[in-house]
């Protein structure tokens, strides 16, 4: 993936804006990662699997943070989606 842009040459109204991005992927990540990754713990009850509803929502929602993240890092630092990020 090749940069036109350095983060440094961003105002700061753009680096905010990145870094929204960012977040909000990260964010997403962990809401998918928090319904699907359930380690057991001793002594406690097994968690129950996370309603097909639920798994969608979050599926969706990552995928948008996805898309959303990759859109402002083509419109502010103008580089190059890598080949199959976001193949279906």
């Amino acid at each position: 993936m090749e940069v036109g842009r350095q983060p440094a040459e961003l105002s700061k109204e753009q680096r905010e804006q990145l870094h929204r991005a960012h977040q909000h992927l990260r964010n997403t990540s962990h809401a998918l990662e928090a319904l699907t990754v359930v380690e057991p713990v001793r002594g406690r009850w097994v968690a129950a699997p996370a309603p097909a509803e639920a798994l969608d929502a979050a599926q969706n929602d990552l995928h948008n943070a996805c898309r959303e993240f990759w859109r402002v890092h083509r419109e502010l630092l103008r580089c190059d989606l890598p080949a199959g990020a976001l193949d279906e």
